[in-house]
């Protein structure tokens, strides 16, 4: 049986191919994203490795909390003096005081460098002549000594054009200030570190620009010779302020490379689900080839029955045969991967994600994966034919009576179907309906469970849908569309297998469009009704940084503008959730911001205040005079008492606080928009040349309109799109690619009879037809389910978001148009070959073909 399967598999190779690439397809792809992701985690870790290679311990205050996602921990600063007192610790060598934080260079043509928002960050720090401390070398010119100096990276220099002694624009903490370039550094053997640029100044310029005077980020510590990491760090006890604490340089490495690994293990499993939809949609077409094949050779397995051979014994031949292509393919995608994962990263980088890369990591752990997941995936999917295979009786093989399975399902099939998708609806209302912490999980779960619901019942779907999409055929197509529409209804299970695989690519384009569009239509409600102003302008910095706080002072002594307001956006945790407070002016904020006051009063925003949520206010039953526990990393705990309780407002957020309660409780201070509206019976152009005029000053920083505002905040949302189109083009060219082999599989079944219509007087061109309205009607049906899935689970997901955040429902009618004809027009170009070679059979030997 072994020598027969192997033959059996040669003598089909190229029947199996299209198989065989479908599985490559997924695999290469499954396997260049854990190349890149391992790449990736490598670089950084080396990364990190040589920033601290001399370190021997670092003091830092203690984490005030955890910031959100893979931000890592909040901590404050630590007094300057503290370095003189660790210099007289016994054990210490050098102790050196550093800061890092937000400073964005400006290039010759007066452009700021970098997009901070989406890309890689921008950071200032200060220079250290201690070798051991310092990650970066001169690759030009000398270190900064002076205020107005400064040192950049190699890579901002060759970006912005920048060169030894060039005076340019810096964007820092206060107004932007002009530096002198005294050196070009480089980042080890790299010309930036993973892509960031670095702005190095003297510490106590650092200290003014990015940090605080007489405060450090963190104390680095060389250790004398002899002297252990672990001692030294031993030898800080009794010297060390409350709230401040020692660590080894192996423990700092340690947490920032695990940082990392939370980081690009998100990213791994984004990227990972792509995979795993393009090996499921590969399952479908390995399911339907071999379907077919095992009908094919219904004779030859009878025959080998007779002959002795048991059900195992076929079972084991298919399932060998599955094995080896999966085994074939599997390998041929690992190869592959390599040249997959060059290709997701410059995809990825053409949105805007700067994604470091070092030497190609081809772990173990991928070709594990990878290899486990393609063979895998073809053997279960061949699992149910070599089943049916093996069931066949011997006489009736022989005689090729095996029936092809034209009805509606079994009943078990039926009420296992409905059960499921009955389950699967019930669990998503749950979510809907109930009150769950988190709405948005259970409606997940409940969509995943309804879609296998439909997937089930797909044969018991497909007749009639079958029958209904082709009913125009006969009308318009005569002969060759009645045909057609029978061929799809002849074998309900194999073209509900092949819709599938279409239905699933359809819905996930459809669940992402909707789920796009409805958060675009969000964000325009959310503007809409939460701002009054007229002009808003951007700091283009993301919430890492922004705009000197004086710029809104300079807009609010304009005459054409009546009120200037900033927003300052900083992390903290609030009854022990993280959250992201707002920090506005209220005398100048409620005249743009559309704040609706409640309960209590803005003049009570006070140093010592908080105005929240009516939501916030009703969950945790608050009331006006009621304090909340707020922990800053800057000032550590806090008790905030309520002076406002407000409606509504995305822009406001759930919490925000006074300028003087956020001066007070945040020491790093931008403005991260800056809202602006004109006076009264000034003209809006009057009032935007004069604002631009202002902005002018401060690179980066870009003025906007509502309309302009609403089209950058969904700028993400579209490169977001655009990725995860490019992402699943894989699956859908793989679902064609089902339906051509399918298509293909189909006329070597049918070839008597597609003779037999030749003879009797079917044209080349009406057969050609029939074969491209099958593949039509397929694909349809694919498209159809798709989007019926899809629009249900993008309105379930939606709605489960109105209860966490006001979230409006958009459907974009005209993109699914253009999705279901550019469905239809794929269904005709996977039937092109096989309508082709179906058009070309001899006519006499396609009749006498057994």
């Amino acid at each position: 049986m072994l020598r027969t399967a192997f033959k059996s598999l040669l003598a089909h190779r190229t029947r199996l191919f299209a198989t065989a690439l479908a599985v490559t397809l997924g695999v290469s792809f499954m396997a260049g994203t854990l190349v890149l992701t391992d790449t990736v985690s490598k670089t950084f870790n080396g990364l990190y490795a040589d920033v601290y290679r001399g370190t021997s311990g670092v003091v830092r205050a203690k984490a005030a909390f955890n910031g959100p996602g893979s931000t890592g921990q909040q901590r404050g600063r630590v007094d300057a003096s503290l370095v003189t007192a660790l210099r007289r610790v016994d054990g210490v060598a050098v102790a050196e005081g550093s800061v890092l934080g937000f400073a964005r260079l400006v290039g010759k043509d007066g452009h700021a460098i970098g997009n901070p928002t989406t890309g890689a960050p921008t950071y200032g720090t200060n220079w250290t002549d201690t070798a051991e401390l310092n990650p970066f070398t001169l690759a030009s010119g000398r270190a900064p000594r002076a205020d107005n100096e400064m040192v950049i990276d190699k890579r901002s220099a060759h970006t912005g054009h920048l060169a030894l002694g060039d005076t340019t624009t810096v964007l820092v903490q206060g107004p932007p200030q002009r530096m002198l370039i005294t050196g070009i550094v480089r980042f080890g053997s790299s010309d930036s570190p993973a892509g960031a640029s670095f702005a190095l100044f003297t510490t106590r310029t650092a200290q003014r620009f990015v940090s605080e005077p007489g405060k450090f980020d963190a104390i680095s510590l060389v250790a004398k010779s002899g002297v252990s990491q672990l001692q030294l760090v031993q030898n800080m006890h009794g010297h060390l302020p409350a709230g401040v604490e020692a660590v080894t340089g192996r423990q700092v490495i340690k947490e920032a490379q695990t940082q990392v690994g939370k980081m690009v293990g998100t990213f791994t499993t984004f990227m990972v689900v792509f995979a795993v939809v393009a090996l499921l949609v590969g399952s479908f077409m390995i399911f339907n080839a071999f379907s077919i094949t095992v009908a094919q050779r219904t004779r030859e397995t009878g025959l080998m029955r007779a002959l002795g051979a048991t059900r195992r014994q076929v079972l084991f031949s298919v399932l060998l045969e599955a094995l080896a292509v999966g085994l074939v393919s599997s390998l041929v995608g690992l190869a592959l991967g390599v040249v997959v994962a060059v290709g997701l990263k410059s995809l990825i980088g053409a949105i805007g994600i700067d994604i470091p890369t070092g030497g190609i990591v081809f772990g173990v752990r991928t070709v594990i994966v990878a290899l486990g997941a393609g063979i895998g995936v073809t053997v279960v999917a061949a699992v149910s034919p070599a089943r049916k295979a093996a069931r066949v009786a011997p006489i009736a093989a022989m005689q090729g009576t095996v029936a092809t399975g034209t009805g509606y399902g079994s009943k078990q099939r039926v009420l296992v179907g409905m059960g499921l998708l009955g389950g699967g609806i019930a669990v998503l209302f749950l979510g809907l309906l109930g009150h769950s912490s988190s709405p948005v999980l259970i409606v997940g779960l409940g969509a995943v469970v309804v879609f296998f619901g439909v997937a089930v019942l797909g044969r018991t779907i497909s007749l009639p849908l079958s029958r209904l999409l082709g009913a125009p055929l006969p009308r318009l197509r005569g002969a060759a569309g009645v045909i057609a529409r029978q061929n799809a209804m002849r074998n309900p299970k194999r073209t509900a297998a092949t819709a599938s695989a279409l239905m699933i690519c359809v819905g996930l384009v459809g669940f992402i469009t909707i789920f796009a569009s409805s958060a675009r239509a969000s964000i325009s409600s959310v503007v809409d009704r939460s701002f009054t102003g007229d002009y808003i302008v951007n700091s283009g910095s993301g919430v890492s940084g922004g705009v000197d706080p004086g710029l809104a002072r300079r807009l609010n002594q304009l005459p054409q503008v009546a009120s200037a307001s900033g927003l300052r956006i900083g992390t903290a945790s609030v009854d022990g959730r993280v959250v992201q407070l707002g920090g506005f002016d209220p005398r100048l904020a409620f005249d743009i911001i559309d704040v609706k006051p409640i309960s209590g009063s803005r003049s009570d925003l006070g140093a010592d205040a908080i105005a929240i949520d009516q939501t916030v206010a009703t969950a945790k039953h608050l009331a006006i005079g009621d304090h909340l526990s707020v922990v800053f990393k800057d000032t550590g705990r806090q008790s905030l008492r309520i002076a406002l309780i407000y409606g509504p407002n995305q822009l406001a957020g759930k919490y925000y606080l006074g300028m003087s309660a956020y001066a007070a409780n945040f020491h790093t201070r931008y403005d991260v928009f800056v809202f602006v509206k004109k006076a009264p019976r000034v003209s809006s152009a009057a009032t935007l040349t004069a604002v631009k005029r202002v902005v002018a000053d401060y690179p980066g920083a870009t003025v906007m309109d509502q309309t302009q505002f609403k089209a950058q905040t969904a700028q993400p949302i579209n490169q977001l799109l655009g990725l995860v189109y490019a992402l699943l083009l894989l699956a859908v060219i793989i679902a064609l690619l089902g339906i051509g082999n399918t298509l293909a599989l189909g006329i070597f079944e049918r070839i008597q009879e597609l003779g037999l219509l030749r003879a009797v007087g079917m044209t080349r061109r009406q057969l050609r037809s029939t074969i491209r309205w099958e593949s039509v009607i397929i694909a349809l049906q694919g498209t159809f389910l798709g989007l019926l899935i899809g629009v249900f689970f993008g309105w379930a997901l939606v709605t489960a978001l109105n209860k966490q955040a006001a979230s409006v429902f958009s459907i974009p009618y005209a993109t699914l148009g253009v999705v279901v004809v550019l469905a239809a027009i794929a269904g005709i170009a996977a039937a092109v070959l096989p309508a082709r070679r179906a058009a070309k059979l001899n006519v006499l030997r396609a009749i006498v073909a057994t």
